[in-house]
C-alpha cells in the first residue's frame, strides 16, 4: 500500500496525468496532505530527463504549475465556504486542529507570502489556501501570490530533478535522494507538531 505513495509508482502508474491529480489535490483538498509533493515534483523532472516521461521539461512544469493554482482557487473557496467553523473542524485522518493553528502562525508571520514559501512545506501547501478562505483574503491578492507559488514550486523543484537527472551517481542513488528530501522537508514540521501537542498535553 504504502508503494502507492512512492513518487516513482505514482508516475509509473498514471505517468503526468496522475501527476497533475495529486499535485491539485494536495494543494486544494485535504486528502492531499498524504502525499509527497516535493520529492514528487522532483522525481517527475528526473524522470522527464531519462526520458521516462517524453514531454518537454517545460510542459511537465507549466502542467505542475496550472494543476497547483487550480488546487489553490480550490482550497480557497472551501475554505471561504467553511468560514470560521473550519477551526472547529474535529480530527480526523486527514484533519488536525494543530495544522491549522500551525499555518495562522505561518501567516501571522509572513502574511500572503506564506501562499508562496508554503508551496514548498508539506502541509503548510496544503492549509495555506484553506485559511485565506476562511480568513477571507482578497481574491485578487490571492491570485496574485497564488500565481507566483505555484510557478515558482515545479520551476525549482521540477528543474532541478530534470538538471540532477543527467548525471549518473544521481540516476544511481536518486530513491536515497527522493527519500533524504522527504525527510528534510517534512522534518522542521513534524517537529512543530510534536512540540505544539506536547504543550497542548501539558496545560
Amino acid at each position: 500500500m504504502f508503494e502507492l505513495f512512492n513518487p516513482k509508482t505514482i508516475i509509473h502508474l498514471g505517468g503526468v496525468g496522475l501527476l497533475a491529480a495529486v499535485v491539485f489535490a494536495e494543494t486544494g483538498l485535504l486528502v492531499g496532505i498524504i502525499f509527497p509533493g516535493d520529492s514528487l515534483l522532483f522525481t517527475a523532472g528526473l524522470l522527464t530527463a531519462v526520458k521516462v516521461i517524453r514531454l518537454p521539461v517545460q510542459l511537465v512544469t507549466a502542467i505542475v504549475g496550472a494543476a497547483a493554482f487550480l488546487g489553490d482557487q480550490s482550497g480557497y473557496w472551501i475554505g471561504w465556504r467553511a468560514g470560521r467553523a473550519f477551526f472547529n473542524k474535529p480530527k480526523s485522518f486527514f484533519f488536525r486542529p494543530e495544522y491549522v493553528h500551525m499555518t495562522r502562525d505561518f501567516y501571522q508571520k509572513y502574511g500572503a507570502s506564506v501562499l508562496i514559501l508554503g508551496k514548498f512545506l508539506p502541509i503548510i501547501r496544503t492549509f495555506a489556501p484553506l485559511l485565506a478562505g476562511v480568513i477571507q483574503m482578497p481574491y485578487q491578492k490571492f491570485i496574485l501570490v497564488s500565481l507566483i507559488g505555484s510557478l515558482l514550486w515545479p520551476l525549482v523543484l521540477v528543474t532541478a530533478g530534470y538538471f540532477l537527472g543527467n548525471i549518473s551517481w544521481i540516476q544511481a542513488y536518486y530513491e536515497w535522494i527522493v527519500i533524504a528530501m522527504v525527510l528534510i522537508t517534512t522534518g522542521p514540521i513534524v517537529w512543530r507538531i510534536l512540540k505544539e501537542r506536547k504543550k497542548t498535553i501539558s496545560v
